[in-house]
């Protein structure tokens, strides 16, 4: 039964977001911090607090409260009874309110338009997003902004509408970008994973606004499970393995290919690229990926179409060197090998010029990023970008040379999230080099012989690599010892003369865990 005062809450509706939000409290039986419940539900705490306090009036109705307390969490002060009409009721009801961010409705804006062939009316926006006029023209100031990234323009004409214009190859990298997540717009909308393709979770209440039922409609369109099928053959027939992200963005590329294909809005033939990719081991296993995306052998795919799909197979990021990659261009050979060399020269290591491993790497991240380049190929920016600290400066130093080199020998100017890449590389590779070197470490101990013998103990014990150990105290240190040493470590404050010259590393007689954490670090 209602509590009394029924009608006068008859109007109050739940968002879907508040739905969401009591269902996750009606599930727990201790209270949950705002910061828990966002994590679950993929918003900010933020939005939770906000949820939280619409929620209360339509809670009135079955005569719960929603408890808040601070540094405890939020509940429901409820019986089991009332839990379980509340349950029922969430289930049943149709009478949710689904209610987009401006960031949500400017995402489905930007793709309705990529997707639409015909010009857009104004007022169809407004009905489909439900929203005002004024709303709307924000929300394309803010599309149109982000799609100029792209090369794309977004055109308007009074009684026409507004419908965008740019190049096939663009409204492709556009469309994949949204379903990516790669935008400026915050709370990306789809998901691509290896288990389930591509999702979108608005689509469990699509009915509630017509513009997300839209977007919805299009969700099968773009067979992104079926393409991950493809990219496994091609990795067969290619001989190399591809990162999971690249996998990923390799099947949504290609999904999107598919659906465009579908519609006839097909790639501008570019016959210098197609000839050279026809010369490849890539050219048949991208002909036959396009005809199992199309339906068969009989399936006819035009030149354009296979070169696209073999230059994305080819720029592809590798989990390691493919056989091959230096076949594909003989330029390449020719540009590692400087590449070694300068970076021997760089750290004054001759033996690095024959570092396999380092070589490996190189082939393997820089020849799909020249062909990223060289095919002007969009890829998003890295989740985390790996950044050596500033202490290694020398390896960005490097990296950075390497990447002039490039330039100069390619014509090819590489993102700066390629040339990190490098430079971590470069710090392996010398890492790599430590333990084939001789080090000398000055340990100053001036507590006397018996302490300084046991912390010379405990490093030859703990760090069996560290190199030779001489004990010195500071009188006895001179010019000549600085310059044969590496490091100094040292149970006393040093004098400036000497921490300017020399790493060094204050530690404790006993070596705590602390001295064998920084010993550690600087070792790597």
């Amino acid at each position: 039964m209602k509590p009394f005062g029924w009608d006068s809450y008859s109007m109050v509706t739940l968002t879907t977001r508040q739905r969401d939000l009591l269902q996750i409290l009606l599930q727990s039986e201790t209270p949950l911090v705002a910061v828990d419940i966002a994590y679950q539900l993929q918003i900010t705490p933020r939005q939770v607090t906000y949820g939280l306090k619409g929620m209360e009036v339509w809670l009135q109705q079955y005569g719960v409260d929603l408890k808040v307390t601070p540094g405890v969490g939020v509940a429901l002060e409820s019986t089991a009874s009332q839990r379980r009409i509340l349950t029922q009721e969430l289930n049943a009801s149709a009478e949710f309110q689904l209610v987009l961010t401006a960031v949500e409705r400017q995402q489905l804006i930007a793709l309705k338009l990529l997707t639409n062939h015909e010009a857009t009316i104004l007022y169809q926006l407004q009905q489909s997003a439900q929203v005002s006029r004024s709303t709307i023209l924000k929300d394309l100031t803010a599309v149109e902004e982000w799609l100029t990234e792209f090369d794309i323009t977004l055109q308007r004409r009074p009684n026409h509408g507004f419908w965008l214009d740019g190049h096939e190859r663009a409204m492709r990298q556009a469309i994949v970008a949204l379903l990516w997540g790669a935008h400026p717009f915050e709370e990306p909308l789809m998901s691509m994973t290896h288990a389930h393709g591509l999702s979108f979770p608005l689509a469990a209440d699509a009915q509630l606004l017509p513009l997300v039922g839209e977007v919805n409609q299009l969700l099968p369109r773009w067979e992104a499970q079926r393409a991950l099928g493809q990219v496994a053959f091609a990795e067969t027939q290619l001989g190399g393995r591809f990162t999971d992200d690249a996998v990923l963005l390799l099947s949504l590329t290609l999904a999107v290919q598919l659906q465009r294909m579908q519609q006839k809005r097909y790639l501008q033939p570019e016959a210098k690229t197609i000839h050279w990719l026809q010369g490849l081991q890539v050219w048949p296993i991208a002909e036959k990926i396009c005809q199992r995306l199309l339906g068969g052998k009989t399936a006819v795919c035009p030149p354009a179409e296979i070169a696209n799909t073999a230059a994305h197979l080819l720029a592809g990021e590798r989990n390691g060197r493919w056989p091959g990659d230096l076949e594909i261009d003989e330029t390449f050979t020719t540009l590692i090998n400087s590449l070694m060399n300068h970076t021997a020269i760089a750290y004054d290591l001759p033996h690095l010029a024959q570092d396999a491993a380092l070589r490996d790497g190189l082939v393997s991240h820089i020849v799909p990023a020249c062909l990223r380049q060289r095919f002007n190929i969009w890829a998003p920016p890295p989740h985390q970008p790996a950044r050596l600290s500033e202490k290694y400066g020398r390896e960005q130093q490097i990296a950075s040379e390497l990447a002039q080199l490039i330039t100069q020998q390619t014509d090819i100017t590489l993102p700066e999230s390629e040339v990190n890449n490098i430079a971590l590389l470069l710090r392996a590779a010398y890492i790599r080099e430590q333990p084939h070197q001789t080090r000398r470490v000055i340990v100053v101990c001036p507590s006397g012989m018996a302490t300084a013998q046991l912390l010379v103990a405990r490093l030859k014990a703990r760090f069996a690599r560290l190199g030779t150990l001489e004990v010195l105290s500071l009188r006895e240190i001179k010019p000549h010892h600085l310059e044969a040493a590496q490091l100094i470590i040292t149970t006393i404050p040093l004098p400036p003369h000497l921490t300017n010259r020399i790493d060094y590393i204050q530690v404790h007689p006993l070596l705590l865990p602390e001295d064998v954490e920084a010993i550690t670090q600087w070792l790597a």
